[in-house]
């Protein structure tokens, strides 16, 4: 019986794989076959294991909202403007006074006075208007009358002339020069049957100024019926500002109390515009 080594072991098994595989008995196992990723069963996630920001319902992209087209304004005819074709007015308390008018001078006119910030300068174009208006009546007058004196002679009568009472008008302006600020009251004719209404169409199409409505408003508990307009104006000189319009409706005539002042001043003035027109009176 042979005795074997200590150490053959190994060799032995070694030379019994190297013989093998080079006659070809053994053979490498076939290779498995690699599953893709779409071959895989889904794995089910519990609810809990979920993180905190997912939420069962997707969660939507906001569409983003496009604003909304401006309705354009109606075409006006400039020389008969309508108010009532832009907005309706809405229905206003009287405001309280909201200022001390302490230290203010008062405009008066013929028909009608405001109190005015002592700022302000006064220009009397009704007077002026009065004036060149009765030089023109007068000469009319006396050159009517040496006509009717040449031709008098001839039939022996004496013409007399009589220019009358001049019509009583305001037309106010007082401005502010460091502001570029002013306050303007016009009287107004009216005929039976005049409302606020009519008043702002003929003070917007006697205007030449450039203007966008923003507000309209008809007071209740005036002490005269009354409505305001807030319009945007565009100055050729003085650029973008703000124009606040009364209407004021007596028994026998009317009134316009105009406050103009530039865009950026607009907040500051309005408290004094408002209570300017709590001063006013009329003196028919």
């Amino acid at each position: 019986m042979a005795v074997m080594k200590k150490n053959s072991l190994p060799v032995i098994i070694s030379l019994t794989l190297l013989f093998s595989s080079s006659c070809g008995l053994l053979q490498p196992p076939a290779p498995q076959p690699r599953l893709s990723a779409t071959a895989l069963p889904p794995l089910a996630t519990a609810m809990s294991k979920l993180p905190a920001t997912w939420t069962p319902i997707p969660t939507l992209i906001p569409t983003p909202t496009l604003p909304p087209t401006p309705t354009p304004l109606p075409t006006q005819d400039p020389e008969n403007y309508r108010i009532e074709l832009v907005m309706k007015p809405v229905t206003a308390e009287y405001p309280v006074d909201p200022l001390d008018r302490t230290g203010w001078k008062k405009l008066e006119g013929k028909t009608a006075s405001i109190f005015i910030p002592p700022s302000y300068e006064v220009l009397d174009f009704a007077g002026v208007f009065i004036e060149l208006m009765f030089d023109v009546m007068e000469a009319f007058a006396e050159g009517f009358t040496e006509l009717a004196l040449d031709r008098g002679e001839e039939m022996d009568v004496t013409p007399q002339a009589d220019l009358g009472e001049m019509p009583e008008i305001d037309f106010l302006i007082a401005l502010e020069e460091a502001t570029k600020s002013a306050i303007i009251l016009v009287s107004v004719n009216i005929t039976p049957g005049t409302t606020t209404e009519d008043l702002l169409n003929q003070a917007l199409s006697d205007t030449n100024t450039v203007f966008n409505p923003q507000s309209r408003e008809e007071y209740q508990n005036a002490p005269y019926p009354m409505e305001r307009v807030i319009l945007n104006i565009e100055d050729e000189e003085l650029g973008p500002g703000k124009q606040v319009i009364y209407v004021i409706l007596g028994e026998k005539m009317a009134w316009n109390v105009v406050f103009t002042t530039p865009a950026d001043l607009f907040s500051q003035n309005l408290p004094l515009f408002e209570s300017a027109i709590h001063s006013f009176k009329t003196l028919e």
